[in-house]
């Protein structure tokens, strides 16, 4: 029993009490434990009890062991032999298979490798991870791997020198740890080049390094090619293979080992093509891969040379001074600059301009005087720059593009003037010159007012300036260039008043001057002076009503274009095609807005004419005449056509729109055949005014040539205004020959002077009462009319798809030297 061992355990506890009781029940109680302890059994000795839960307690984990085992046999096998060889790579468990290929990797030195690897046994829920290490370190790398396609992923390790391994892994789950071999061959790590240029070119030698599959040098260079390797260099090879030739011309190039590691190939630049460069080690290894590059060698390119003025066409009369510009540049330099001019009939001339350059550029300026050469109308001289480099092959000859200056007369030229004339330009001439005049006159009268002797030394400054001016602006227009009949007139008068202007200059420096005089002598061609103001101011108003006449032919043109292109519609449509039906709202706009010019039209040739009328009596019957085409204008009431092809355009209905715009043409033709004089004149036929003076109509013949040449025509029989071309107008309507206003033309000097109205619509002053003169040109340089377009290149930008072919060998013929 328990409580007999137990009391003399507690009593034993106390065996040092002083009391002599306490010591005797304690002796009872052990000796009665111990005869106790010596009747039991020696079985009962054994603690069956703890044991039995110590059993009990070892059972339950191999229960769940086994159990395990049976369940999930690949768990428990990973599990144990994680357990039993903890120093073994045995990658904790889980449900995903890697399989990595390749299975044995391998990485040339310094190189790089693609590991794969294909995940099985579901779709990974965390990001893959490319797992490095270097062999017997700890220390992982954490890469992230690249999903190239469903259970597949990758990732590439470069400039590997080092033995590493490597796993892929799914968070805790990865693959096993493998080793990646690094093979110990020959590999290029870096080139470097050196290229030495031809010593003509004064260029340094350049080095630099290789970071393309190309070399580019210039042809003549020497290349050197220094290749670095990871191993000790023995030997080495270069091949050079043209980009054309056959296989004798494959050329080797053996290496210099200027340093254990470096391998040198040094060849000239001589043709394109490509290299095969091999190294070897000590041990006689050859890189694996040959290194292969392109190889470009850029030929000494000839000089580029611009000729910017004059133009690729130039109109000019024979006196003409022309200027010469140009710019020629060279990547290594220049040698020498000509200028050639050849003339149909007679040898090139050659000219030097620089004889002896070394700069990159050269900028080239001169005049060429046709004066001097003694050129005529109808001859063209063409002009070109040439220029060489220092290249010894002789090879380096630039040329620019071909000039070429066709000679005009100056009657041509004055039609020219002419078409960029417009009527207020033509007013501003004469009343600036009459302006100046009487500045003149109203300075001398202040002088002569002046009530005090400071008020008399101002004036006699301000009328010392005033007859300056005057006479400036007189002598220049007595040299000026005459554009139309009546500037002859003015000019011959100009003359004869900058003489006395510069007489009066002269006595306003006498002491007291003979101020009344001087006013008499200002007036001394009073009577020539009145019948050129008259003259002038007839022409300007005749103008004015052969300005609307210029302007209905113009609205007959546009009506007759509109009429052709709803023409070609309907033509299509018959052929079935109809590509071309969404163009017919756009041209029912041009429809309206031509009526609408219709419109306008009639209201400014109604006030012009009424504003004209008991003016001139010899502009009477012009202006009769208008109120008659106007009034024929109403009755035939072509707007309405007008407005039907619009409606009929905006609908798609192309026919109906054609059939109307045509009637509309005929009415408006029927109108400009009429016998009078205001239809003719929109024909092109000048009408003869009942003036005794033959410049005066021939004038007005001058300015109606003007207003239809600026007309863009459209070459029809009837004789339109030609495109904005030269040459005018016959008797029959009919566009004289000439040429396009658009080309640039240099002629004599002739000074610009700006328009001025004092009221709207009058273009010019109509009303005989005009404000004040713009201000004069500074130099005569202002009125030249200089060549306004430059040109770059050395050629036409035409392409030959852009000409039509019956004209293409015409217009290549043309371009080319």
């Amino acid at each position: 029993p328990r409580n007999v061992a137990a009391a003399a355990a507690t009593l034993d506890e106390a065996t040092a009490s002083a009391t002599p009781l306490h010591q005797w029940l304690a002796r009872r109680t052990l000796d009665d434990a111990a005869a106790t302890l010596a009747t039991l059994n020696p079985a009962r000795l054994i603690p069956w009890r703890l044991w039995k839960t110590a059993a009990i307690l070892l059972a339950i984990p191999l229960a769940l062991a086994g159990t395990l085992r049976l369940a999930s046999p690949e768990v428990f096998a990973t599990v144990a032999s994680r357990l039993l060889n903890p120093t073994a790579d045995i990658p904790p468990y889980s449900p995903l298979v890697f399989i990595l290929d390749p299975a044995e990797p391998r990485a040339t030195y310094g190189g790089e490798v693609l590991l794969a690897a294909t995940i099985t046994g579901g779709e990974p829920e965390l990001p893959v991870e490319t797992l490095v290490r270097r062999t017997g370190r700890s220390e992982i790398l954490r890469l992230p791997a690249f999903r190239e396609a469903p259970g597949r992923y990758t990732r590439r390790l470069d400039a590997l020198t080092d033995p590493v391994e490597i796993a892929f892994a799914v968070g805790r789950a990865r693959s096993t740890w493998t080793p990646v071999e690094i093979l110990l061959e020959p590999r290029i790590l870096a080139a470097d080049v050196h290229i030495t240029p031809p010593a003509y070119t004064g260029l340094e030698t350049t080095t630099f390094p290789l970071d393309t599959n190309e070399i580019t040098a210039l042809e003549g260079s020497e290349i050197t090619l220094e290749l670095t390797s990871n191993r000790p260099l023995a030997s080495g090879t270069l091949t050079l293979t043209p980009a054309v030739g056959g296989e004798t011309d494959v050329r080797s190039v053996a290496a210099t080992v200027p340093s254990p590691h470096t391998a040198a190939f040094t060849w000239p630049a001589a043709r394109t093509g490509r290299i095969h460069a091999v190294v070897s080690d000590l041990r006689g290894t050859p890189t694996a891969e040959p290194l292969d590059l392109a190889l470009r060698i850029t030929p000494d390119q000839p000089p580029a040379v611009d000729l910017v003025s004059p133009p690729a066409l130039l109109l000019a009369t024979p006196e003409s001074v022309v200027p010469v510009r140009g710019t020629a540049r060279d990547d290594f330099g220049l040698a020498r600059l000509q200028i050639v001019r050849t003339l149909a009939g007679f040898r090139d001339r050659v000219r030097v301009i620089a004889p002896s350059l070394h700069q990159k550029s050269y900028e080239f300026e001169d005049t060429l005087d046709l004066y001097d050469i003694g050129l005529e109308p109808g001859q063209i001289i063409e002009i070109m720059l040439e220029a060489r480099d220092h290249n010894p092959s002789l090879l380096g000859h630039g040329s620019s593009g071909i000039s070429r200056v066709k000679i005009i007369s100056e009657d041509q030229y004055a039609e020219y003037i002419r078409l960029q004339t417009t009527t207020g330009e033509f007013s501003a001439r004469f009343q600036s010159a009459n302006d100046a005049i009487d500045d003149a006159r109203r300075a001398l009268e202040e002088l002569r007012d002046a009530d005090t002797p400071e008020d008399a030394r101002q004036a006699r400054e301000d009328a010392r300036q005033a007859l300056r001016d005057a006479a400036d602006l007189m002598e220049e227009i007595a040299g000026d260039f005459p554009a139309f009949d009546l500037e002859k007139r003015l000019q011959d008068l100009a003359g004869k008043q900058a003489g006395i202007l510069r007489d009066l200059i002269d006595e306003l420096d006498r002491d007291p001057p003979d101020i009344d005089g001087m006013l008499d002598q200002l007036g001394r061609h009073p009577q020539e002076q009145q019948q050129l103001d008259e003259d002038a101011r007839f022409a300007r108003d005749a103008a004015r009503i052969l300005e609307m006449a210029a302007r209905f032919r113009e609205i007959y043109q546009n009506q007759e274009s509109v009429t052709k292109r709803f023409e070609s519609i309907v033509d299509q449509f018959r052929r079935g095609e109809h590509q071309n039906r969404r163009q017919l709202p756009a041209l029912a706009d041009t429809q309206e807005r031509n009526r609408e010019a219709l419109d306008e039209f009639k209201t400014e040739l109604r006030a012009r004419a009424e504003d004209l009328q008991n003016t001139h009596p010899a502009l009477e019957p012009l202006i009769d005449s208008a109120l008659r085409f106007l009034q024929e204008l109403d009755v035939a009431e072509p707007e309405t056509l007008m407005d039907a092809a619009s409606t009929h355009g905006r609908a798609g209905q192309a026919q109906e729109a054609y059939t109307n715009a045509e009637l509309a043409r005929a009415l408006l033709e029927r109108l400009l055949q009429e016998p009078d004089p205001f239809p003719e004149a929109a024909m092109g036929e000048a009408p003869e005014f009942n003036v005794p003076r033959g410049d005066v109509n021939e004038n007005i013949r001058q300015m109606l040539e003007a207003m239809l040449g600026r007309l863009p025509g459209d070459g029809d029989d009837m004789g339109p205004g030609g495109g904005g071309g030269m040459g005018g107008f016959g008797a029959d309507g009919a566009a004289a020959s000439g040429f396009s206003m658009n080309l640039p033309v240099v002629g004599p000097d002739r000074l610009r002077f700006d328009p001025f109205s004092t009221r709207p619509g009058a273009d010019g002053d109509g009303d005989g009462r005009t404000a004040e003169a713009p201000p004069l040109p500074e130099t005569a340089e202002t009125g030249t009319l200089d060549a306004p377009a430059t040109r770059e290149g050395e050629a036409t930008t035409l392409t030959p798809e852009s000409i039509p072919e019956p004209y293409r060998e015409a217009v290549k013929k043309y371009f080319t030297p």
